[in-house]
């Protein structure tokens, strides 16, 4: 199983959630469809345009600023585990996330 953490902030700050994946493909396709808030939580918001840094535990994973896994993936051939305390290094725009797909197990 893959799996992916997203930061609101750079340097693994502010909120965070988990992104697994069981199958090559699967992903999610728009981060509206994820609260930044959880269960019983006042904060309101979705995942969508937020994403400022992140750990890949495992799994290789390509990243989309439209749902849907559009246009092309940033960067182009995905990346493995590992620690990356700033998108905009990796040529990502702060807060231009949309969607996330695995594309190796």
């Amino acid at each position: 199983m893959a799996e992916l953490i997203i930061f609101t902030d750079s340097n693994f700050g502010g909120l965070h959630t988990h992104v697994f994946a069981n199958t090559v493909g699967s992903g999610v396709s728009d981060l509206k469809r994820l609260a930044l808030g959880g269960v019983g939580v006042n904060i309101t918001g979705t995942w969508n345009d937020k994403v400022s840094s992140f750990v890949i535990v495992s799994g290789r994973w390509q990243f989309f600023k439209n749902a849907n896994f559009g246009p092309a993936p940033l960067p182009a051939g995905g990346l493995g585990p590992g620690l990356f305390p700033d998108v905009s290094s990796l040529g990502i725009e702060h807060d231009s996330v949309s969607s996330v797909k695995c594309i190796g197990l």
